[in-house]
């Protein structure tokens, strides 16, 4: 009969919550610097929307910074879970990313408006942020993503939010150490997926790279918001880029 080897995965200590914050300060500020190098070279329109967006990073750095100082002033993890429309946090996410979507890069969100979570606000925005950021930032690199599709959907108690993208996927070494502290190759300091998904725990939860034919797919799922009344909702699809894919 054969031996069957038991391995054990090894698990590094989680970064601290000071790294984690510095970690997705520093994403948000390079990439607000990353609008400001545009406004060099765009004028009108475009460069208007630049700034907005870089604005409207540098408000989201400085309520994160707040967020650290009553966090550590308090010795625990602030937390303020209420009733979030996740679909326009999917929104905030993406004006603030625009600005730095390559050209052939499309950016599909998919969904009913006025979708519920119950969590807490600014820490969804961190969650999107970190995993939209990183299919961003390697379509910059790799020419071969050019499509990132937002689907929302609610599943009884739950709503899964799943991004997935049409690129070479992600090579096994990567798949088995994606959510840990350390190197990757999803960009950034390879931190974010792990800060993401630690924050979706604390929201009660998770963020899971999910099976995919082509491309790398996550699925985000948190708790929905009880159902106050059946309201008709029309469908939602937005497209960033130039290229404007049809759904």
């Amino acid at each position: 009969m054969p031996q069957l080897a038991l391995v054990c995965p090894t698990f590094r200590t989680p970064a601290s919550p000071a790294t984690q914050w510095a970690h997705d300060i520093r994403n948000t500020l390079a990439t607000a610097g990353l609008h400001l190098d545009t406004l060099q070279r765009l004028a009108g329109t475009p460069g208007r929307k630049a700034v907005e967006a870089a604005h409207a990073l540098m408000r989201r750095a400085t309520v994160m910074c707040d967020q650290a100082l009553a966090q550590a002033a308090r010795n625990e993890p602030v937390l303020r879970r209420r009733s979030v429309d996740v679909v326009e946090t999917i929104r905030q996410v993406t004006d603030v990313l625009e600005p730095i979507v390559p050209e052939q890069l499309a950016i599909r969100v998919h969904a009913d408006r006025g979708v519920q979570v119950v969590a807490d606000a600014e820490q969804v925005f961190r969650i999107l942020f970190n995993v939209v950021h990183n299919a961003v930032t390697l379509a910059r690199r790799r020419r071969s993503i050019r499509t990132v599709d937002i689907t929302v959907e609610r599943r009884d108690a739950t709503v899964v939010i799943r991004i997935a993208d049409d690129g070479p996927g992600l090579p096994a070494a990567i798949r088995r150490n994606l959510f840990r502290s350390g190197p990757s190759a999803t960009g950034g300091g390879g931190i974010g997926l792990a800060i993401a998904r630690e924050l979706a725990e604390r929201n009660g939860g998770v963020l899971e790279l999910a099976l995919s034919h082509k491309g790398t797919t996550f699925d985000l799922a948190l708790p929905a918001a009880p159902r106050l009344a059946s309201v008709a909702c029309d469908a939602v699809t937005r497209s960033l880029g130039r290229r404007a894919l049809a759904s």
